[in-house]
């Protein structure tokens, strides 16, 4: 009689937890897939949905950002306004190749390019042929870091 009111006891202890066990072990797929960051959208296409908006509309989804984050879209749409047809296509073509990119060649570049940024011309020209940069970006990379920087292959 002990080991049966052992057991009872087991089984009125565990069984609450037991369907949380099962369902942690269903569950766990549907968390990994919610705690997989989201693919970023296009800033190039999320800039254009806010030049297809009305003034009034544009300045309502405007006011609904932070600031920082508000200034960022202002100047991006400022720009791509002053880009041609065609430049806003190769700007487009970039970011979907980049996307396709694994995420941490993605961080790889961003941050190079990035680096690219700051630097004066001359320095940034000599970066882009030098030896490290063949060895640690593919020739693919390299080309998205060339155009994105404005310095195209020589």
């Amino acid at each position: 009689m002990g080991g049966s009111k052992f057991a009872v006891a087991v089984l009125l202890v565990c069984a609450p937890a037991a369907p949380a066990w099962a369902q942690g072990k269903r569950a766990a797929p549907a968390r990994k897939a919610a705690e997989r960051p989201a693919r970023p959208q296009n800033p190039v296409r999320e800039l254009e949905r806010f030049e297809k908006m009305s003034p009034q509309q544009r300045e309502q989804e405007l006011a609904k950002l932070p600031p920082e984050r508000r200034q960022q879209v202002e100047r991006r749409m400022e720009r791509l306004k002053k880009m041609t047809p065609e430049q806003r296509a190769a700007l487009n073509k970039r970011f979907e190749q980049f996307q396709h990119l694994p995420p941490d060649r993605q961080l790889a570049v961003r941050a190079e390019l990035q680096h690219l940024r700051s630097l004066p011309e001359a320095d940034r020209k000599a970066r882009l042929n030098s030896p490290e940069m063949k060895k640690e970006y593919s020739a693919h990379e390299l080309n998205l870091l060339r155009e994105a920087s404005g310095e195209p292959e020589i």
